[in-house]
């Protein structure tokens, strides 16, 4: 039997055909299944870069609803290389991104991603779909399209700068936006095209189409859609670009990274479910806390800093306190793995959070602060609220500027001056109801008075901290009971304490 498939380099190096009109229709498909015979055989020998992330590893606040790792998209079926529902980027992306959520959030608004890295082989499939009878999801994303014209129309392409690990698809969440629904098969194809409310929820603001819309009203531009549409795509625009991306301007949702230059090669590994061991990818600083137990107010802090592939102490260890009733698993960026037994934190339960978590916003009495962290300046209107109802849950916002929709809230500005220093941790990011709020490093009472909630420590120690803390080393602090820290050390990539 004659091989379906005999590859030459040669071959590899020619550019692939634009469209099936370069081809006769057999010799087409033929190409196609080749090249996805060849894409698989490759993938098998490549793994994730280094500087390609899974961007929960960032920002776990950006909400993520990948499309090609179900069959919720054009093609009707999870596209290949799509063995997760993970996004990942190039470290550079993934941190402006970031960036990007922050200032959206200052403002009320957030990002949800739909695709990130895609890898070629998942290309591939897409142009295998092209070229095969049946249409499984036209009647939701190409409506007044023919199939057979994907490749003219440039709906499909040999080769995405999704695959060089730089390029996202996205859009706009807010408050204003109706609450996403849960996609199952069976549930009812809408023209993408159709009016907000109508058409499928995916829980984010009117963007004048669905995603992954074929059709001329996905134009970034476009004249077709109404002003609250249009609104929010420039909003989305603004961001995107003033963080360095541009946009396509015939997809509203597809922005590429160009800050540190493009990724040149395309890849082709899959994209695989988030393991702990990925965890302390990105850090170069580790601030790591132990407790003897649950139960134990009182802990240690030890400093650590990356060196090649592994991290080394950095200073001496130093003392600090806890919640009044210790620990409990938070919701950190280790919330996305298995953890162990233990009491899960919950909104005023004295407990301090355990897991791994993200370091945040500086604060303090003074106007400004030896630190490179961002440093709030806390007035007596600065407040954190802490019920679990308010849209502004585990925030800190001004009370004399910010619409009042709370019944509680802890106010900054305290007599004991327990803030006059502080660190944001990030736990509860973004916020789920009574899960805790207000969580900080802070200044201590003393070295037998616990808190609340929080770790607090000596001044000396949190000045010192104020003064080592890089953002662009991607802190995190890891805080658990010595027990749990040695069950996962392996696992996770722990230092040794």
């Amino acid at each position: 039997m004659r091989p379906v498939c005999r590859v030459k380099s040669a071959t590899l190096s020619r550019p692939f055909p634009h469209r099936p009109g370069n081809l006769r229709a057999g010799a087409w498909l033929r190409w196609i299944l080749c090249l996805s015979v060849f894409a698989s055989a490759m993938a098998a020998a490549q793994s994730r870069p280094e500087d390609m992330v899974y961007l929960r590893s960032i920002d776990p606040g950006i909400e993520q609803d990948i499309r090609y790792a179900s069959a919720h998209n054009f093609t009707g079926h999870p596209l290949d290389g799509y063995a997760a529902a993970q996004c990942l980027l190039t470290l550079d992306a993934a941190q402006a991104l970031a960036r990007v959520q922050k200032a959206l959030s200052a403002q009320g608004y957030g990002l949800k991603v739909f695709d990130c890295y895609r890898p070629s082989r998942a290309v591939a499939d897409m142009g295998h779909f092209a070229t095969v009878p049946g249409d499984p999801r036209k009647a939701e994303f190409y409506p007044r399209v023919d199939k057979q014209d994907f490749w003219r129309l440039g709906y499909v392409a040999r080769v995405s700068n999704h695959s060089r690990g730089s390029t996202v698809d996205l859009t706009l969440t807010g408050p204003q936006a109706l609450p996403a629904d849960t996609w199952t098969p069976a549930a009812a194809q809408v023209d993408c095209t159709a009016p907000y409310g109508q058409r499928w929820r995916d829980g984010a603001l009117d963007m004048g189409t669905g995603y992954d819309c074929f059709d001329e009203r996905a134009h970034t531009d476009t004249p077709l859609i109404d002003a609250d549409a249009r609104k929010n795509r420039q909003l989305l625009s603004r961001a995107m670009e003033q963080a360095g991306f541009s946009g396509y301007d015939k997809e509203w949702w597809h922005f590429t990274y160009s800050g540190a230059g493009p990724r040149k090669d395309v890849m082709d590994f899959p994209i695989t479910p988030l393991q702990a061991s990925n965890l302390l990818d990105t850090s170069h600083q580790l601030i790591v806390v132990t407790s003897k137990n649950w139960t134990d107010v009182q802990g240690t802090a030890q400093r650590y800093v990356r060196r090649g592939s592994t991290f080394e102490k950095y200073a001496e260890p130093f003392a600090v306190v806890l919640g009044k009733n210790g620990l409990a698993w938070g919701k950190g960026i280790a919330a996305n793995v298995e953890q162990g037994e233990g009491p899960v934190k919950r909104e005023g339960d004295g407990k301090a959070p355990a897991g791994i978590f993200k370091l945040g916003t500086a604060f303090g009495y003074d106007n400004t602060a030896n630190t490179q962290l961002p440093y709030l300046a806390l007035t007596p209107t600065s407040e954190c609220v802490d019920d679990s109802h308010s849209r502004h849950y585990n925030e800190l916002v001004d009370g004399a500027t910010t619409a009042r929709d709370w019944n509680s809230s802890e106010r900054m500005r305290r007599d004991d001056d327990m803030y006059r220093q502080g660190i944001v941790i990030e736990h509860n990011t973004p916020a789920s109801p009574a899960l805790g709020s207000c969580i900080f490093f802070h200044l201590w009472r003393g070295p037998s008075s616990p808190t609340q909630g929080c770790t607090a420590m000596d001044k000396a120690d949190i000045s010192r901290l104020f003064g080592w803390l890089d953002p662009r080393q991607s802190p995190l602090l890891i805080q658990l009971p010595e027990t749990e820290y040695e069950h996962f050390r392996a696992d996770w990539k722990l230092p040794e304490r």
